[in-house]
């Protein structure tokens, strides 16, 4: 591997990882109002490669990228979708009105079982966040409909150490938790379909990853609240 950032270093001894994975999931209807998915998984990582935060001569603070040690990532995911309208009267004939809610949810523990690097095992395995949810609702009658969606990302870690500050660089450090809230409308007639959306409605500050090199070093920040507008034409 060949590198060319200051901030950034790799084990010349990196080696392959191996593991092994398994998973065992359900998945069905009821009637016509509910729709899921849940799996549960279980991830087996030997020999993991991940960074972990070192120093060099001068007290700057370096990432350090190889084999870290053993990992066990074992989670749960989930979907399920409730027609609202249908639940309430199962035998209605469908109408103008349609009214449905859904989640995602996803819950992860990932942590190092075993590790040579002083101070990382039982750690948070980086890029793994605890809890992983979107959640939201639509809402329709006749040739009108709208969503709104809410994510929310629990905290995780850059590197192996799971340090909370990377210092001046903020190459490592904590990602903190952050929740999203997303909303569309849309109207469509035979040939023409309108659709406007809001992304980020509320306006968070938050951000998802602290970047080595280009745009970085140092945090990526998130998108503001944003607005678009679709005309779609169909023939």
């Amino acid at each position: 591997m060949r590198i060319a950032n200051p901030s950034a270093v790799i084990d010349p001894n990196l080696q392959d990882e191996r593991g092994f994975s398994a998973d065992l999931g359900l998945r069905g209807e009821q009637g016509q109002w509910l729709t899921y998915d849940v799996s549960l998984f279980a991830l087996q990582y030997g020999n993991r490669i991940g960074e972990v935060q070192t120093y060099d001569a001068a007290d700057r603070v370096l990432r350090r990228r190889g084999n870290i040690g053993r990992a066990l990532i074992l989670g749960v995911e989930s979907y399920a979708e409730v027609d609202l309208l249908r639940a309430l009267r199962p035998t209605a004939e469908p109408g103008r009105w349609s009214l449905a809610s859904f989640g995602n949810l996803a819950l992860i523990r990932g942590r190092y079982t075993q590790s040579e690097i002083t101070g990382v095992k039982g750690n948070q395995v980086e890029f793994v966040p605890a809890v992983n949810l979107k959640a939201g609702a639509r809402v329709g009658y006749g040739p009108f409909k709208g969503s709104v969606q809410a994510t929310y990302l629990s905290k995780q870690y850059s590197d192996a150490t799971n340090a909370e500050l990377g210092g001046v660089s903020a190459v490592v450090g904590r990602i903190p938790a952050y929740t999203v809230l997303d909303a569309s409308v849309s109207w469509e007639r035979r040939w023409l379909k309108l659709e406007g959306s809001v992304n980020n409605l509320a306006n968070a500050v938050y951000f998802t990853r602290r970047a080595t090199g280009y745009p970085g070093p140092g945090i990526l920040p998130s998108d503001g609240r944003s607005f678009f507008l679709t005309a779609a034409v169909k023939w």
